[in-house]
C-alpha cells in the first residue's frame, strides 16, 4: 500500500505553475487552495509509477500532479471530507485493479484501464471523474451525486440521470445483473459499500453470466 506523503515531493502551486500553466486545466487546479480554509497538501509526482497494493489518497486537503504513467496492482482510493476540496491531474495512462472516488476529489485522468470497477460514491461534495480518453472496466458505478464522463467508456454503467454520461441501467432496475451479496437487504438496490468490499477482495459484483449477456447487447468488448 502506498500513501500519498511517501510519493513525489512537496512543493507550492507558484512553482507547478512554472511547468504547467498554459494547460487548459490550470486553473481548475490553481483554485482548489482557494476552495479551502486550510493549507492544501500539493505534491509533484513524476511518473512511471508502479505500486503493488493500493494507492490510498485521503489526507485532507490535497493538489497533486502525478506527471507519467500509473499502474497500481491494487485499488486507486480518492477521498476528501465534503468540507475540503481535493485535486488529482494525472497526466498519463492510469491502470488500476479498481478505482474509488467519492467526496469532494476531483479526479482528471488522460485515460484509464481499470481491471475491475469504477466506483463513485457521496458526491454532493463535488467528486467527479473527468477522463480525456478511453475509460476502460467492468463497470462504472455510481451513485445519483456523482459524475463522472469520458471521451469514451468501455464499461457497462449505473449512474443518475442528468448528467453528461447516460447509464445504461439506473441503480434497483436490474437487480439480476449483480451478485447477491452486493445487493442492499436482499435487493433491488445496489449498496456500494459492499461492492467496494466485494470489488477490493475480488469476489463477485457482476453475476458472470448476466454480464455478459449485458455486455453483448451493449456492444462492449
Amino acid at each position: 500500500m502506498a500513501k500519498k506523503k511517501s510519493l513525489g515531493t512537496e512543493t507550492t502551486m507558484p512553482e507547478l505553475k512554472k511547468q504547467y500553466g498554459k494547460r487548459s486545466w490550470w486553473k481548475w487546479f490553481e483554485e482548489t487552495a482557494a476552495l479551502n480554509d486550510k493549507p492544501v497538501s500539493i505534491r509533484h509526482i513524476t511518473g512511471p509509477l508502479v505500486i503493488d497494493g493500493d494507492l490510498i489518497i485521503d489526507e485532507d486537503p490535497w493538489a497533486i500532479i502525478i506527471d507519467g504513467d500509473v499502474e497500481v496492482k491494487g485499488t486507486v482510493i480518492c477521498l476528501t471530507p465534503e468540507s475540503y476540496t481535493s485535486t488529482l491531474i494525472l497526466l498519463g495512462k492510469l491502470k488500476a485493479k479498481n478505482l474509488f472516488f467519492s467526496s469532494s476529489a476531483r479526479l482528471s485522468i488522460e485515460s484509464t484501464t481499470i481491471e475491475g470497477f469504477v466506483i463513485g460514491t457521496s458526491g454532493d461534495g463535488g467528486a467527479s471523474l473527468d477522463v480525456d480518453g478511453t475509460l476502460k472496466a467492468r463497470g462504472v458505478l455510481l451513485d445519483s451525486h456523482t459524475p463522472a464522463k469520458a471521451k469514451k467508456i468501455d464499461a457497462l454503467i449505473m449512474c443518475g440521470e442528468g448528467w453528461p454520461t447516460k447509464p445504461h441501467f439506473l441503480d434497483g432496475d436490474h437487480p439480476e445483473l449483480f451478485d447477491a451479496g452486493v445487493l442492499d437487504r436482499g435487493g433491488p438496490f445496489v449498496d456500494m459499500e459492499l461492492v467496494k468490499k466485494a470489488a477490493q477482495a475480488g469476489a463477485p459484483v457482476f453475476n458472470p453470466e448476466t454480464e455478459q449477456v449485458w455486455r453483448r447487447d451493449k456492444g462492449l468488448k
